[in-house]
């Protein structure tokens, strides 16, 4: 008993679209685990200037409301207080992170400060955001 032509093309097709499927999906799956590890990074950056932010001194200069225009909006990115451009994932120049942190005097009562770490980055998925707020 032996195959037919047409069973052999047919079976040669099932196999083809699954293995172009698989293809397709280790492409996702590459995608994603790479969006993970980079959300995972910035995170951690913005973890990391809370706690700098949080150790120093009320009279230190990385603690200032520089853009009072921001208050409102301390997620801005473009009108902002601090920034620091091509960090990586260490905080350290050569990436492609970008970490903001915005500063706003007396809120929610007065002598504390509302404050909000931003850090984005772009890759082949487009533009991304990792927002953090805390009240020190």
């Amino acid at each position: 008993m032996g195959f037919t032509l047409i069973e052999v093309f047919f079976a040669i097709f099932i196999i083809v679209f699954v293995l172009f499927a698989l293809n397709k999906m280790t492409v996702l799956v590459m995608r994603s685990n790479s969006l993970n590890d980079n959300t995972s990074s910035a995170i951690d950056l913005a973890q990391d200037k809370i706690e700098e932010l949080k150790s120093a001194l009320p009279t230190s200069a990385i603690l200032l409301d520089l853009q009072t225009a921001n208050n409102n909006d301390l997620s801005s990115t473009t009108n902002f207080d601090f920034q620091e451009s091509n960090i990586d994932g260490l905080g350290r120049p050569g990436g492609i992170y970008t970490r903001t942190w915005n500063i706003a005097n007396n809120r929610p009562k007065p002598g504390m400060k509302s404050v909000a770490i931003i850090v984005t980055w772009m890759d082949q998925m487009g533009d991304h955001r990792v927002l953090l707020r805390t009240i020190l």
